[in-house]
């Protein structure tokens, strides 16, 4: 029974890192140029366009595939360990950041963020790092395999892709709203 319930909650974990992973990527891509300033604000030169241009497209991509194959339920072991190494890679970009004390806007949601790199926001990026360990912890112990028809698999694949494109739509209008109200 504590099992069964300990495998809820780390499914629910996992699906909610999921949303959070398709959530960023999507919004990232809707504005790479801003995703890429981030990242001149954080050292990498502006004379590197073709670095910034591949460092902004390239890890949205990789959050937006790492959220739909969670929820796919390929390769656990291996999905969840890349999800774990790229939120810690995460945080430790948020602390160096933070130890430089760098004024730049953080864009890890793409235009549906605007602050800067903060405690709040490292503490943000750790929570998800935890998880993301309980998932990988977990996957050894509570297998997370979905136990239904491909069918259930494909709708639920489906469903996060909708969530992506809404997610993006979402974020090129404020992106548009702040440019207007600008």
């Amino acid at each position: 029974m504590i099992q069964a319930i300990l495998q809820v909650i780390v499914l629910l974990i996992r699906a909610s890192l999921a949303a959070v992973l398709v959530m960023a990527g999507a919004a990232k891509l809707a504005d790479t140029r801003s995703f890429a300033t981030t990242f001149i604000g954080l050292g990498v030169p502006a004379r590197r366009a073709f670095l910034l241009r591949g460092l902004a497209l390239i890890i949205p991509l990789v959050e937006l595939g790492l959220g739909i194959a969670m929820v796919s339920g390929l390769w656990p072991g291996i999905i969840n360990g890349a999800v774990l190494v790229l939120l810690a890679s995460f945080s430790i970009m948020v602390i160096i950041a933070l130890r430089r004390n760098l004024h730049v806007v953080c864009r890890c949601f793409g235009t549906l963020s605007d602050s800067q790199f903060t405690g709040k926001g490292l503490l943000r990026s750790l929570f998800l790092t935890v998880l993301a360990g309980v998932v990988f912890w977990s996957g050894n112990t509570f297998p997370l395999q979905l136990n239904a028809l491909p069918g259930a698999t494909v709708l639920l694949v489906a469903g996060f892709l909708l969530f992506a494109l809404a997610a993006m739509q979402a974020a090129k209008t404020i992106a548009v709203l702040k440019e207007r109200m600008a």
